[in-house]
């Protein structure tokens, strides 16, 4: 019986983008009237934030509706100026982990909380468009996004389709993927590459991708 290997993609199959959001973030905050400046250590520090999130650390005092307009203002500039592809590239050893998972005869899908087109867009920036053949766009950065844990309803409903798999793999950059995954049963892979895990209860945290290897 095959595998499944679930895969977030921001952080763990990519790596520098945040150089892409310091520049989105440094466009958007002085159309709000913010004199401030993000700096790479902050945007790495804030990796797997919503949008909305960033804009609430970098202008506490603006409400709710100007951090959505703000949030608008970014997903705008970003995709309009592709910046994204200016800057991230394939995280180490992604293209030949993905492959050789593959060629065992077991399966990579991918969740992130991306758009749709957004997704897709960051997909192909980095070579791995025709890698997987399911993909979920959660679209979490919206104002009123789906359910916080809609994540996890799809892959459950994907399960509930495809219930051949001997074992599920998650590997994910941040503590609540990591939970969902233990919310599964699935083996956990908390993956960082800079080796400074936030807390979570992953069964193993890493930061070479090539380690996921021995689940096949």
């Amino acid at each position: 019986m095959k595998n499944l290997f679930v895969w977030d993609f921001h952080g763990v199959l990519e790596k520098d983008n945040e150089f892409a959001v310091k520049e989105v973030v440094n466009n958007v905050l002085p159309i709000f009237g913010i004199d401030r400046k993000a700096t790479v250590k902050e945007c790495l520090d804030l990796y797997g934030k919503k949008w909305a999130d960033y804009y609430r650390y970098f202008a506490p005092d603006k409400d709710e509706d100007t951090i959505h307009n703000m949030v608008e203002k970014a997903v705008e500039y970003s995709v309009g100026k592709k910046v994204a592809s200016k800057y991230i590239k394939p995280m180490d050893h992604a293209h030949a982990v993905l492959k050789q998972i593959e060629d065992a005869g077991h399966m990579n899908i991918i969740m992130s909380n991306s758009n749709p087109g957004a997704l897709d867009y960051f997909l192909d920036s980095v070579d791995m468009s025709s890698i997987f053949r399911y993909k979920y766009a959660a679209d979490r950065h919206r104002k009123n996004s789906h359910e916080k844990n809609s994540k996890e309803l799809w892959l459950n409903r994907f399960l509930e389709k495809k219930s051949d798999f001997q074992k599920i793999v998650v590997i994910d950059d941040s503590p609540a993927g990591i939970e969902m995954g233990r919310k599964l049963g699935a083996v956990t892979y908390h993956f960082n590459r800079y080796d400074s895990h936030p807390k979570s209860g992953a069964d193993y945290k890493i930061s070479d991708l090539r380690e996921i290897l021995k689940e096949i």
